[in-house]
């Protein structure tokens, strides 16, 4: 609670609002990318995503064979931290950018994932 407690007080509301936004932004930049190349699971009426995402993998699993600890394990070869898995879909991934990702390392993450 301290963490969280601390965080709340040093961001204030409008640090708090802007990083909510960045990372809803952040997240919709990211799924958008990746949705043409993977399923992307629980997506709004308008296409959108919240802060977080989930990429369905159970397709290419059926398909080839590779789950979503293979995609996940791989992804740890880049030097990303390996996203939930399996949670709250079985075979997906779930991406959560945060607001202190910049493109550059939100692109880099992309870019290995694809």
């Amino acid at each position: 609670m301290s963490i969280s407690y601390s965080f709340i007080k040093m961001m204030g509301a409008e640090g708090l609002l802007q990083a909510a936004q960045l990372s809803i932004l952040n997240a919709n930049y990211m799924a958008t990318k990746i949705g043409k190349h993977y399923k992307i699971a629980f997506v709004g009426t308008k296409g959108r995503v919240a802060h977080e995402f989930i990429i369905d993998l159970n397709a290419i699993k059926k398909k080839t064979g590779v789950s979503e600890e293979d995609v996940a394990k791989r992804l740890m070869d880049y030097g990303f931290h390996a996203p939930t898995m399996s949670w709250p879909l079985v075979g997906g991934l779930m991406i959560e950018p945060t607001e202190s990702e910049d493109k550059r390392e939100i692109d880099l993450f992309i870019d290995a994932l694809v």
